[in-house]
C-alpha cells in the first residue's frame, strides 16, 4: 500500500460495529434462507456472486475498523514505549541522584560519628563528696551568695556558699537560707545576720548593699561587732557590691559597739585561706586576717602563711600540709602556674582537693582566673582534670539546704 493510500485511509471516519461476528453471520444466513424460501424459481447464476459481494462488503466493514484500531494501537504502543523510556530514564536519573546523595551523606554520617567519639562532654560533672572536706562552689554552677557562721567559741567565721536564685530578691534568698539551714549539723552557731534585712540596689551608679538591723549596735561587744562587720563584708563581696549602706531600723547609720560607725566601703584586701575543723569533723576553708600594706601586695606572703599557719591563731590550721611544698609560683596575666616539689606527697585525694582549692581562692584575690598545677601526683582530683589550667571557683564551702 503506497503512502497516498495510507493517507486517504487515515482520513476516513472511524466506523465501529458493536455487534459480534456470530450475530452478523447469523443475520446473513437468515436473510439468505428467507430469499431462498420466497423464490419459486430455479436459482439463477447471478445469486451466488451477489451473496459473495455482500459477504465481502460485510467483511470489509469488519476489517476496516480493525486496521484503524491497529494503527491507533501502534501509536499507543509507541507512546507507551516512549513514556516507559522516559520513566525508565527518570528512574535511572533518580536512582543515580539517590545514589549520589547517599554517597555524599555517608561521609557526613561517618564524620558525625567520629566527632561524637572525640567530643568532650559539655555537661557539668556531679560534685565529689568527701568524708570531711566541703568543696568550693564552682562558677559553672551559677551565682552564689556567702552567709557566714561562727564557730562555738566565736573565734572565727566560716563562710558558706549557697546557690543564688536570681528569680528572687536578695532578701528572699537570704531569709530562705537563714531559716532553712541547720548550722548545728556542721558544728556551727547562729549567723550574726539573722535579724537583719537586705536589699541590693544601684545608688549613683554603684551597686549598694543596704543592711538594716532592728536595734542599735551601741551595746555590742568587740567580738560581736567583728562578727557582724565581717559577715556583712563577706556577703557584700559575694553579691558584687561596691559599697554598704548600714541602717538601724530603716534609718541610715549603724554603730558597731566601741568601734563606732560601721564602714560603708567594701574591704577587698587579700587574706590567706586556712583550714578549720569543726567539732563534727567537717573541714572548711576560712579567711585569715586581711594582709595590710606590703604584706598584701604579693601572693608569696599569703602562701607562706598557708604553709606555716599563724602562731597567734592556733585554730587556723595550715591549708598546705607538711608533706607538700611549693617549688615555684609563676603568674602571667590572668593565669598562674604552681609547681610542687618532686618529693611532695598528698596523703589522700581529699587532702589534695582542699589544698588546691585554698590556693585557687587566694589567687583569685590577686586577679588570677585560672591556675595550672604540676606534680600533684594525681591526674584528676574531684571535678578537676589536672592536665589543663583550672578555672578558679567562685567561693568556698558549697553546702546544700536539706
Amino acid at each position: 500500500m503506497n503512502d497516498r493510500t495510507k493517507s486517504l485511509l487515515s482520513q476516513l471516519p472511524v466506523v465501529k460495529d458493536e455487534r459480534s461476528k456470530a450475530s452478523i453471520y447469523e443475520n446473513i444466513e437468515k436473510k439468505r434462507n428467507e430469499q431462498m424460501s420466497r423464490s419459486t424459481k430455479k436459482k439463477t447464476p447471478w445469486i451466488i456472486p451477489g451473496i459473495a459481494a455482500v459477504v465481502v462488503l460485510l467483511l470489509a466493514v469488519l476489517i476496516t475498523p480493525g486496521l484503524f484500531n491497529q494503527n491507533n494501537s501502534d501509536s499507543n504502543i509507541a507512546i507507551t514505549q516512549s513514556d516507559s523510556n522516559e520513566t525508565s530514564d527518570n528512574s535511572s536519573n533518580s536512582a543515580s541522584d539517590s545514589k549520589a546523595e547517599t554517597t555524599t551523606l555517608a561521609p557526613a554520617e561517618e564524620k558525625t560519628s567520629d566527632t561524637k567519639v572525640e567530643e568532650v562532654p559539655t555537661f557539668a560533672e556531679e560534685p565529689t563528696v568527701f568524708d570531711s572536706y566541703i568543696p568550693a562552689f564552682q562558677q559553672s554552677d551559677g551565682k552564689s551568695v556567702i552567709i557566714s557562721y561562727p564557730d562555738p567559741e566565736s573565734t572565727l567565721l566560716v563562710p558558706l556558699s549557697f546557690p543564688l536564685d536570681e528569680s528572687k530578691s536578695t532578701q528572699e534568698n537570704i531569709e530562705f537560707i537563714l531559716t532553712n539551714f541547720r548550722a548545728s549539723d556542721y558544728g556551727l552557731e547562729r549567723s550574726p545576720l539573722t535579724d537583719a534585712t537586705f536589699e541590693l540596689t544601684n545608688i549613683t551608679g554603684k551597686e549598694t548593699l543596704i543592711v538594716s538591723f532592728p536595734e542599735p549596735g551601741d551595746g555590742l561587744s568587740s567580738t560581736e561587732s567583728i562578727m557582724i562587720n565581717d559577715s556583712v563584708q563577706q556577703l557584700a563581696k559575694s553579691l558584687g557590691a561596691d559599697q554598704i549602706n548600714w541602717q538601724t531600723n530603716g534609718e541610715d547609720g549603724y554603730t558597731l559597739g566601741n568601734f563606732g560607725n560601721a564602714d560603708p566601703s567594701v574591704n577587698k584586701k587579700p587574706s590567706p585561706y586556712f583550714l578549720y575543723k569543726s567539732r563534727t569533723e567537717s573541714h572548711f576553708l576560712v579567711n585569715g586576717p586581711a594582709l595590710q600594706g606590703e604584706e598584701g601586695a604579693e601572693m608569696d606572703v599569703a602562701l607562706s602563711l598557708m604553709k606555716d599557719g599563724d602562731q597567734s591563731t592556733p585554730y587556723y590550721l595550715p591549708s598546705i600540709p607538711a608533706t607538700v611544698a611549693i617549688y615555684s609560683f609563676d603568674g602571667n596575666g590572668s593565669e598562674a602556674s604552681i609547681a610542687f616539689t618532686e618529693e611532695s606527697k598528698f596523703q589522700s585525694e581529699e587532702e589534695a582537693m582542699q589544698t588546691i582549692e585554698a590556693l585557687m581562692l587566694v589567687a583569685s584575690q590577686y586577679d588570677y582566673q585560672t591556675i595550672r598545677f604540676e606534680n600533684t601526683g594525681f591526674d584528676k582530683i574531684g571535678r578537676y582534670s589536672l592536665d589543663k589550667p583550672l578555672t578558679i571557683p567562685s567561693s568556698p564551702n558549697a553546702v546544700e539546704l536539706n
